[in-house]
């Protein structure tokens, strides 16, 4: 069985099997569309998004309008997220807990499908909160432990999988709300969609129940 540290850089071995098409749907998810609206009702301009994968959900940012800078660790999503993102957004390839970013220099910082393939997202946390503003957005969703894909794969965790040598972690209200202890959380939404199958990695349709959480830096 692989080590967590190996598990949270699998997906660039997910990347590089995924033997037809792009890894994930064209569409972004569907939490994209009201943290967009979110993001312009406190006039953010500068986003950085963290774990950006094959960089369909940094182009819904890029096209909102956004100055948007995408990171990831996996080279192979990266040259995906090159060829979707066409030079609308800037791409940094970097690890999500130790960011080459100055202190308070973005306006906002997102993180989607992000949370689920970490051992322990606090020093994520701890990033954004040292690049955003004060008074600037965190926004972040994580799977329930209703989501359809909990127990796939082996269990290495409370709530954690082992699945096709990726990571995959589920949280209940109580940790998400201990995870952001030191935020201000305007808003901790739940909410639920139909997947469909992910190429070669998830090839079935599949229901995803997640946690949306909205935070501000507190002072």
């Amino acid at each position: 069985m692989p080590e967590f540290s190996e598990l949270q850089y699998g997906w660039e071995k997910a990347y590089q099997e995924q033997s037809e098409g792009p890894l994930w749907q064209e569409d972004p998810i569907p939490v994209i569309p009201p943290a967009i609206e979110a993001l312009k009702k406190r006039n953010i301009r500068t986003v950085v998004d963290l774990g950006c994968g094959d960089g369909r959900n940094l182009a819904a940012l890029a096209d909102a309008g956004f100055n948007a800078t995408g990171v990831d660790i996996a080279p192979t999503g990266l040259a995906h997220a090159r060829r979707v993102i066409r030079q609308r957004a800037f791409l940094l390839r970097a690890d999500a807990t130790t960011l080459p970013l100055v202190d308070a220099s973005v306006d906002a910082v997102t993180c989607f499908d992000v949370f689920g393939q970490i051992q322990d997202p606090t020093q994520l946390i701890a990033e954004a909160r040292r690049v955003v503003h004060p008074g600037g957005l965190f926004v972040t969703n994580a799977f329930t432990l209703k989501d359809e894909t909990y127990g796939e794969g082996t269990e290495i965790a409370p709530h954690t999988f082992a699945y096709k040598d990726t990571l995959f972690r589920y949280y209940d209200e109580d940790e998400m709300r201990t995870l952001f202890a030191d935020w201000n959380i305007l808003e901790m939404d739940r909410i639920s969609w139909d997947d469909p199958p992910h190429g070669d990695f998830r090839p079935y349709p599949h229901k995803h129940d997640n946690w949306v959480v909205y935070a501000t830096p507190r002072s």
